[in-house]
């Protein structure tokens, strides 16, 4: 009994939750992108996130890439991505459930598992 026991705690206690500066650092490694030939500087604002529960990869999450051991954590992700245009700024305001993971090269990855809202306004270009 106490080997089980023991188990299990090993198996709760090494299975790593991200922290909210986590999940921020990959939300801005995906959508903070400097103005290119082809497109404009990109800059995400984060406005909160919610970390939900975590859980054992299964069969969908292997199909869709995270990793088989991986520990897959929910997130709720409220959050504006600003593009600088010349004469305008676009703002697309999300809210995103994500699934969090470390990759196979064990830094902090999300996937969207859907967006719950989108909203995109224009705003005066920032000067």
């Amino acid at each position: 009994m106490l080997s089980v026991f023991a188990s299990f705690l090993l198996i709760c206690c090494t299975a790593q939750t991200p922290t909210k500066a986590n999940i921020e650092k990959a939300l801005r490694s995906t959508w903070d992108r400097a103005a290119s030939g082809s497109s404009p500087k990109q800059v995400v604002t984060i406005h909160s996130i919610k970390i939900g529960a975590g859980a054992k990869a299964n069969l969908q999450d292997k199909i869709d890439g995270i990793p088989p051991n991986a520990t897959v954590t929910i997130a709720q992700i409220d959050f504006t991505v600003r593009e600088y245009y010349t004469d305008q700024t676009m703002a697309t305001h999300r809210v995103m459930v994500a699934k969090v993971f470390k990759d196979q090269f064990g830094e902090w990855a999300l996937k969207s598992n859907g967006i719950k809202t989108s909203e995109t306004k224009s705003e005066p270009a920032n000067q």
